[in-house]
Parts: structure tokens; sequence; C-alpha cells
């Protein structure tokens, strides 16, 4: 499943301006959001709730951090990619987990994926 920084426990790790918002004009969007978290998690099925930093319609990086700290942007096309690999990956090490992705920042799991990680050269 797929929710945003700031569902759940991962309020904290949503900047400043984009709390004001949860608080106000996207109050009814974040309770909506905590309930489908609470509704996956209570299924009894395995699951990794995937929350994103602020997404953009940027070309994929490649780069995808689990992050412990504040969010950072990060493209649809990689939170895509992180999610296949929830489900291809029989070593992912975030089942009955809500990892918050940024391609900016992160302290823990990182994949890397771009050219510059694979030595190629900036065009």
């Amino acid at each position: 499943a797929v929710t945003s920084i700031g569902a759940g426990d991962s309020k904290d790790q949503a900047p400043f301006a984009f709390k004001m918002l949860m608080m106000t004009v996207m109050k009814k969007i974040f309770t909506d959001k905590n309930n489908q978290e609470a509704a996956v998690k209570a299924s009894g099925l395995e699951y990794c709730i995937v929350r994103p930093g602020g997404l953009t319609v940027e070309p994929p990086t490649g780069v995808i951090n689990v992050i412990e700290g504040e969010a950072g942007s990060i493209p649809r096309a990689d939170v895509a990619q992180f999610c296949l690999e929830a489900v291809k990956d029989a070593d992912f090490p975030y089942v009955g987990k809500t990892p918050c992705i940024s391609s900016v920042g992160g302290t823990s799991w990182v994949k890397d994926r771009s050219g510059a990680a694979r030595g190629e050269m900036p065009k």
C-alpha cells in the first residue's frame, strides 16, 4: 500500500509546511490515509506500507532512500520501483513495516540504481 509521509507514526518526518496542510486543508485526507494503514495492518496479510516524501514528476533517479528524519522529494517512478521490489524480492527487508522513502537524505537502506552508481558518465 502507498500512503504518505506524515501518515500514521511518521507525522514528525513531514516538513513543517506540510504538517500545517495535514492539520488543516488535508485533515480528511490524512484521516483516510490513517484508516487505510490501520485496515492493512489489521488484515492479517503480509504488507509493506510505503510512505513517500513529496512526489515529483521528474524522471526516475534510481536513488531510493529509507529515511529516519525529515522527508525530501522522490519521483513517482522511484516509488513504483520500491513497490515492485517489495513484491519481487523474497528478502525484502520492509515486510510488515511502514518505511518512509525519499530520493534526498536517508539514514538507512539505500538502493542506488542511478547511472552514476553504474559508472555511467553524465550526458
